[in-house]
């Protein structure tokens, strides 16, 4: 027989749970907090009082909740090995949420009226994922993906470059055939957009001002050249006073750059400077061939796809570092790396640089906070005897 009873969470007794690690998480717990235990845990009375089989999760975030009552059904007494069996399969076929099922609900609320940001605090969850999830679910392409599989945020991907139909499919294909290049591509997409708006706006800007913007110069660009290489007709060097024209790049840091430069520096009677590495004769043979341009152009997207695939690198780097449960070999690894690239390590230190800060863990870069972590008291000691530097490709696969 099963009774549904409305009891206190803190006088339930809850045995050995099948599950390894019961996870708690601020959005479980946010919802238990908001709406409740709405899923009865089951139950059975025994003779020091009422024992949890299958729902600890639930019953201790009602505790941690300090929710008053909550819904219990109380059956027969089980036996051990029924109750682990049965709470097995109860684990298994519980299944969470999906993306697609997540953002539907939030779908359906946001057409009732209720706001991302009464969403997030009515379900516990993060006003960020559900203003993601609400873009993706007015977006038909990113829908359509999302319900055939897709992750909420690879599907965010696809709704923030839905402008373009030829990068929607370019992504699509890529997740098709080389799934984890797919953060790199987006990484690199962003990166692309960032920098043509930047430049757009500072090509705007100067030719508002009057001035003639080229698309590069020097090597790149070989009729025109930069002041410092020129000298003028009078024999002098030429300054960026002569120059009739400007070229406007990005830097590393992602930075804008507009650079003085003379256009067509034959045409106004300026030569090459002899001694600079360059032919006195550079310029007049012409523009570059389309092949020449072609090469250029990968050199610099081979360069951009680095700087992309850098940034998913090192944020792959900080979530592994991140983790309680470090990686394995990380021990060897890390002796290696000192015996072997000790001044590498000390130089990255001395110069305070950011990434190595982060990788540690370490808000401000100075050589007490590192102090102060290599002195930090560790639970137990490791031993990992290091023979010989450690294998890259075997990092790579860790």
């Amino acid at each position: 027989m099963t009774v549904l009873e409305h009891l206190n969470p803190t006088e339930l007794t809850i045995d050995a749970n099948v599950r390894a690690d019961v996870r708690l998480d601020p959005e479980f717990l946010a919802s238990i907090k908001q709406h409740g235990v709405l899923q009865p845990v089951v139950a059975h009375r025994t003779e020091t009082g009422v024992h949890v089989l299958y729902g600890q999760r639930r019953t201790l975030a009602a505790v941690e909740g300090a929710l008053p009552t909550m819904p219990v059904y109380v059956v027969e007494t089980l036996g051990e090995a029924d109750r682990l069996v049965q709470q097995i399969i109860e684990n298994d076929q519980r299944l969470a949420l999906t993306d697609r099922d997540r953002t539907e609900a939030f779908h359906q609320l946001s057409l009732i009226g209720i706001s991302a940001a009464q969403i997030a605090k009515k379900t516990g969850t993060k006003k960020i994922l559900v203003e993601t999830a609400l873009k993706v679910r007015a977006n038909t392409t990113a829908t359509e993906t999302l319900t055939a599989g897709w992750t909420l945020e690879q599907s965010a991907a696809l709704e923030e470059f839905s402008d373009t139909e030829a990068t929607v499919q370019r992504l699509q294909h890529i997740l098709e055939v080389q799934p984890e290049q797919f953060d790199h591509q987006v990484a690199y997409l962003r990166q692309e957009r960032t920098t043509a708006r930047l430049v757009k706006e500072a090509t705007a800007e100067q030719e508002a001002l009057g001035n003639t913007v080229v698309d590069g110069a020097g090597y790149a660009m070989p009729e025109h050249q930069h002041p410092h290489m020129l000298l003028r007709a009078d024999g002098e060097v030429a300054t960026k006073e002569d120059a009739n024209a400007v070229v406007i790049h990005t830097t590393y840091r992602g930075e804008v750059q507009v650079t003085p430069v003379i256009a067509n520096f034959r045409e106004y009677g300026f030569t090459i400077r002899e001694g600079l590495g360059m032919s006195a004769t550079a310029g007049q043979s012409g523009p570059m061939t389309e092949a020449q341009k072609q090469e250029r152009r990968t050199v610099i997207q081979n360069n951009k796809k680095w700087d992309a695939s850098t940034e998913v690198r090192q944020a792959w780097l900080k979530t592994l570092l991140g983790r309680k449960t470090p990686p394995k070999g990380w021990a060897h690894f890390t002796a290696a790396t000192l015996a072997n690239y000790g001044n590498s390590v000390a130089r990255a230190t001395a110069q305070k640089q950011d990434l190595a800060a982060g990788l540690a863990g370490v808000t401000d870069p100075d050589y007490r906070a590192y102090r102060s972590l290599v002195e930090k008291p560790t639970e137990k000691a490791v031993h990992s005897p290091v023979t010989e530097p450690y294998d890259e490709a075997q990092i790579c696969r860790e």
